[in-house]
């Protein structure tokens, strides 16, 4: 299922049963969030994901468009990185971010790249089989910060999961 399609049906659905509108956040969490969780678990089996390609994108589209990127650094550590503008990045992209995102992106737990780059890190080191707390990581501030909605387009780009897995999301869930 087309996961904006997926998004739409379950608020159609939660406002038929009389809930309010504003459960957006709940409803994105739960369609990309799990996609995202399974995904990160199939990398995390790969044996060649320490070739470089070991790494996740989830980036919102739009006006307002950010990015997290994800990557492995070993065997239970994600490195994660929050990036306002487009994905991929263009040439000389990069500019200062306002400082209300910084103060967001601090209020969400990540800190300035040491480096200077415009980019704020977050560092996952819990059990590695506990995905649905990276995939907060990166919900968090696409919703938060970057403004992700219901009707939002979310990519989310993989090379060693690069189709969204019902199967896989589905097991999760109900493990």
């Amino acid at each position: 299922m087309n996961p904006r399609f997926g998004a739409w049906l379950l608020s159609a659905m939660s406002l038929a049963r009389g809930h309010t509108a504003d459960n957006h956040d709940v409803i994105l969490r739960t369609v990309y969030g799990n996609d995202i969780a399974a995904r990160l678990k199939h990398i995390h089996g790969f044996a060649e994901r320490d070739e470089g390609n070991a790494w996740l994108v989830a980036a919102l589209r739009g006006r307002d468009a950010g990015y997290i990127h994800y990557r492995f650094q070993d065997r239970d550590i994600l490195m994660c990185e929050a990036v306002a503008g487009p994905y991929p990045p263009r040439p000389g992209q990069g500019a200062a971010l306002p400082p209300a995102v910084v103060a967001q992106l601090k209020d969400a737990g990540y800190w300035p790249d040491a480096d200077g780059r415009p980019v704020f890190n977050y560092e996952i080191t819990n059990d590695s089989c506990v995905w649905g707390g990276a995939s907060w990581v990166i919900m968090e501030p696409l919703i938060k910060i970057f403004g992700a909605r219901l009707l939002s387009k979310i990519d989310i780009v993989a090379p060693l999961a690069p189709q969204r897995d019902e199967a896989a999301i589905r097991r999760m869930m109900y493990e």
